[in-house]
């Protein structure tokens, strides 16, 4: 045990979710720091605190004044990402714009469209008995519905011109990607600016908004909708994937899941197990101390939203899952002002998804020589490779 604490200690010492090996060791790096050094230095991107605890993570969630969002990627951006690095006051303005279009009347709206992307992803191998469950239908199936949320267009051919697009940001998350992205979002905008236009959505909303009593700036338009992408893309499919991973582990949570209440019983604890976004970062405003740890200003701290989500001290069975009511109050979408303005939408998608597969398949299970799920280093758990045999459903 010496040896073990000794190397995670220095492991520690330069931590990095973005190195491979870090990330592979996360869970042991993350609890040994909880127990022994809560807010601990670490050399990566030039030296940050780790915050790792539940009770500091929601502090800092709670407290905008003292933790800036102006550095809240988990690596720096080099273009504005509003809300996501806006600090108050402008912070409300800009979610004042975005709030309606992701309340639970609104996007019902657009429920029989997701649904019927979800089938048509599922069609393509409902009947083969196996899938690669990432590229064959949680990429497509987020990257069709984030598109169709954002563009909202009734042009058929048009939006599958938006559909590829954003699918290839999922598939690549390549600045390119990205670029491509930004370059149809601004031609949306564009049309949308005209007074005749009178469409009531997301992406209209955005041209035609205003904060702080100004229209947005191009780059704020622009970063506004890059934020919608990176927050519904990588994170919805995560989740997705995630809990179809546990399930294939574990067979009989089928049945839990076949449960139409199980969004409103269970959904919360998969999120608490296996957080989609890892860690957020945060700017030190003024110095203070946290959990032992003096902060100067202009320090930076990343928030570990996944290891806050087991911490045993808010949450007692906190390295399984456990569906006897405990994993209510986890971080997974965040806390305070910054909390996820998608999170509903993320819900829904997750009820949809799973509604539409266990139509069509049961029986979810591992399957072939490289069974689990496979992931790449970075702040947001999602499998990049998921190879799931099934059984189709007859009729």
């Amino acid at each position: 045990m010496k040896d073990t604490n000794e190397d995670l200690a220095q492991l520690l010492q330069h931590f990095d979710i973005f190195n491979d090996e870090h990330f592979s060791r996360r869970w042991e790096v993350m609890e040994y720091a909880r127990d022994k050094c809560p807010v601990a230095h670490s050399s990566a991107d030039g030296g940050l605190h780790l915050v790792t605890r539940y009770e500091h993570v929601k502090k800092v969630l709670s407290d905008p004044d003292t933790f800036s969002s102006v550095e809240s990627s988990p690596r720096p951006s080099p273009v504005p990402l509003p809300p996501l690095d806006v600090d108050p006051p402008l912070h409300g303005h800009f979610r004042k714009l975005l709030n309606r279009y992701f309340t639970r009347p609104y996007l019902r709206k657009h429920e029989p469209v997701m649904r019927e992307i979800a089938r048509e992803a599922i069609a393509a191998f409902a009947d083969r008995g196996r899938c690669e469950f990432i590229s064959e239908f949680a990429i497509p199936f987020t990257s069709a519905t984030a598109a169709k949320i954002v563009f909202d267009e009734d042009d058929k051919e048009r939006m599958a011109r938006a559909v590829a697009a954003v699918e290839k940001v999922a598939r690549e998350n390549s600045p390119e990607a990205y670029q491509a992205v930004a370059a149809l979002a601004a031609e949306y905008m564009t049309e949308r600016q005209d007074p005749a236009d009178d469409r009531d959505d997301l992406i209209s909303a955005i041209a035609r908004g205003e904060v702080d009593g100004r229209p947005l700036t191009v780059e704020e338009r622009i970063g506004v909708v890059t934020v919608l992408f990176i927050g519904g893309l990588d994170t919805t499919r995560g989740a997705i994937s995630n809990i179809a991973a546990n399930v294939a582990r574990h067979p009989e949570l089928e049945g839990r899941l076949r449960n139409p209440d199980w969004i409103r019983s269970d959904l919360d604890e998969f999120l608490r197990f296996e957080s989609p976004v890892l860690a957020l970062r945060r700017q030190v405003t003024k110095d203070c101390t946290l959990g032992g740890a003096s902060l100067k200003a202009g320090d930076i701290v990343m928030l570990l939203y996944a290891s806050a989500n087991r911490d045993k001290s808010r949450f007692p069975d906190a390295d399984r899952l456990d569906f006897t009511g405990n994993g209510g109050g986890h971080l997974a979408f965040g806390f305070g002002i910054h909390r996820c303005v998608g999170a509903t939408l993320a819900r829904i998608q997750i009820e949809i998804a799973f509604d539409e597969l266990f139509k069509h398949i049961t029986n979810l299970r591992w399957e072939g020589p490289d069974a689990g799920p496979a992931y790449e280093a970075g702040a947001v758990l999602t499998p990049t490779r998921l190879v799931l045999g099934f059984d189709p459903v007859a009729g």
